[in-house]
């Protein structure tokens, strides 16, 4: 009796039919999925910035004033972040004259603060500091401030700055067209002054400051009045 092999079946290239017949389902689910994410969330081109600063000019450290900022306009979309920075500027003028007849050393070092009050009452703080250390000889016979025992440094620059994400967007979206924001600015100022010998010493310090608010928004989102 001839018995006949069977040929097996091809069970090998039927299940990579099913394997491929499921992978294009799954392909299938992420295209969808990628095509409704696409239309849900705005694109990286519909958000856009605008920045508005104000300056203060410099005067005689500590001082107390304001500065005035434009409220974000609802009807270019929806405010989606609020970013401040302060930058502190200060500008040092010193005059030493040694009027006693042996050298002497002088040393100053200076710490100057900008604190922005928020909305919320919490403060932004900017620092600057700056040091300068002279030596001077013997009285030379004339008060100059300048030659062997005098000393004069004009124009001696320093600066602070930070920045900081404001969470309260609401306090920073106008209600009225054109509204502005009032933001409480504060100066101080002290120099630490170690004169030796009978030194005669002039400081001036001048504090200048400015605040610039970066509005984040999306110009798609539908603005109040569109």
């Amino acid at each position: 009796m001839d018995i006949t092999p069977i040929e097996p079946l091809p069970l090998q290239n039927t299940i990579l039919y099913i394997r491929g017949g499921k992978n294009m389902n799954i392909y299938r689910s992420i295209l969808l999925l990628s095509l409704l994410a696409a239309t849900l969330l705005p694109s990286v081109a519909e958000v856009d910035t605008i920045t508005f600063c104000d300056s203060l000019p410099p005067k005689e450290g500590g001082w107390s004033d304001r500065h005035i900022l434009p409220l974000f306009d609802p009807t270019m979309g929806e405010l989606l972040r609020v970013d401040l920075s302060v930058d502190l500027v200060v500008t040092q003028d010193f005059q030493f004259e040694n009027e006693g007849p042996a050298g002497a050393t002088v040393d100053v070092d200076s710490v100057f603060e900008l604190s922005i009050t928020m909305p919320d009452s919490s403060n932004i703080t900017a620092a600057a500091t700056s040091s300068i250390s002279e030596d001077l000889a013997g009285f030379d016979g004339e008060v100059d401030f300048s030659g062997p025992s005098g000393r004069t440094i004009k124009g001696l620059a320093s600066t602070g700055s930070v920045a900081e994400e404001y969470l309260e967007l609401a306090a920073f979206v106008a209600s009225i067209p054109d509204e502005t924001i009032n933001l409480p600015a504060r100066a101080l100022a002290n120099s630490k002054t170690q004169l030796s010998g009978n030194t005669v010493s002039r400081i001036s310090s001048l504090v200048g400051s400015k605040v610039c608010v970066t509005y984040t928004y999306d110009a798609d989102a539908g603005g109040e009045g569109r």
